[in-house]
């Protein structure tokens, strides 16, 4: 019968190294395996809050909103930049914010000054809307309003 020379992976060594690793091994998994699972709880965490990587996508989410809103001025406060102005059908009462190069315009597309809105003035008040923010573009008397308004020569 032949004997081998023993080799580097035979049973014998294989169980003296497990042997002298299953400690430290027993000691690292527990740790090891709980910070994994916190890290894979978190970046889940994380892919749920980020909005998806759609190319222009959120163009279209966050894309203004042009909007209007019909009805009579309440009070125009300049020296807080703002324009209250009543609906014209229910109680509804909306502010805007105004800046003083606020376009008002007649019916006629005549340019008017801030003065011109008067409690009790119709307008049709042209606005962007994006989130919680909104930006009067322009504002426009009604057309009996601008009669009223104009000199006659």
């Amino acid at each position: 019968m032949e004997t081998f020379p023993p080799s580097h992976f035979d049973s014998q060594a294989l169980r003296r190294l497990e042997a002298r690793f299953r400690p430290i091994w027993c000691v690292i998994w527990r740790p090891a395996s709980l910070v994994l699972a916190i890290f894979l709880l978190l970046g889940a965490a994380q892919a749920q809050d980020e909005k998806p990587k759609v190319p222009g996508l959120d163009k279209i989410i966050a894309a203004n909103e042009h909007l209007m809103f019909t009805g009579k001025v309440k009070l125009l406060d300049e020296e807080h930049n703002t324009l209250s102005v009543s609906s014209v059908e229910g109680s509804d009462t909306e502010i805007f914010p105004i800046k003083h190069s606020t376009h008002v315009e007649t019916a006629d597309g005549f340019r008017k000054r801030l003065d011109v809105l008067s409690p009790g003035t119709r307008v049709i008040v042209y606005y962007d809307q994006r989130s919680d923010h909104r930006t009067v573009t322009r504002i426009e008397l009604f057309a009996s309003e601008s009669k009223k308004k104009e000199p006659h020569s």
